[in-house]
């Protein structure tokens, strides 16, 4: 071989190394890319996980209020009889006129059981807003889904509400299983 030949081998050689180093240099550093972004993530996870456990004796006591409070449902047409008259009598002590009421079907989930009516309520717009905040209180476990507010033409100083209304019971006693107790570390 000719020396002009054995520096073109040379060449070549250093110029493949060079390619080979920089190919292998891009896929480490994706590949340290992913790593770094699964740490992050592994970070975060874990930093949630530590918020959660040390929740944890509040979400117990929320557990054990809740377990305490909230009544058993008797039977669905019994709930929604009680929730209607419940809601038509504290609504008229208000003096608001019930112009409309439409009862909802039950809804089973695994934690609650949820019945619910919707009413259409006229009135002053504070009378209105004062009967729902007395209604609305954490032990009487109702809750309003949806709320439309639309001013009476007939009566400027009236408005007319149409108030969705769920009241949330304990499930059934027979089918609720207890929450895993936490790991103790």
């Amino acid at each position: 071989m000719k020396a002009s030949e054995k520096r073109m081998i040379m060449i070549l050689v250093v110029l493949a190394a060079v390619c080979g180093g920089a190919i292998l240099s891009q896929r480490l550093l994706r590949l340290q890319h992913g790593i770094e972004r699964r740490e992050q993530s592994l970070e975060l996870k874990r930093a949630e996980s530590n918020a959660i456990l040390a929740e944890a004796d509040l979400w117990k006591q929320r557990l054990a209020w809740l377990q305490t409070t909230q009544p058993p449902m008797k039977s669905e047409n019994e709930a929604s009889k009680e929730l209607l008259e419940e809601l038509l009598s504290s609504a008229t002590a208000k003096g608001l006129t019930v112009q409309k009421q439409q009862l909802h079907e039950l809804v089973s989930a695994e934690f609650y059981r949820e019945v619910g009516v919707t009413l259409t309520v006229k009135g002053a717009l504070p009378a209105v807003f004062r009967w729902m905040h007395q209604v609305l209180v954490p032990k009487s476990f109702y809750l309003v889904a949806k709320l439309k507010v639309v001013p009476d033409s007939a009566d400027p100083a009236s408005v007319t509400a149409i108030i969705d209304f769920s009241r949330l019971y304990g499930p059934d006693l027979a089918s609720a299983e207890p929450p895993a107790a936490a790991p103790s570390n």
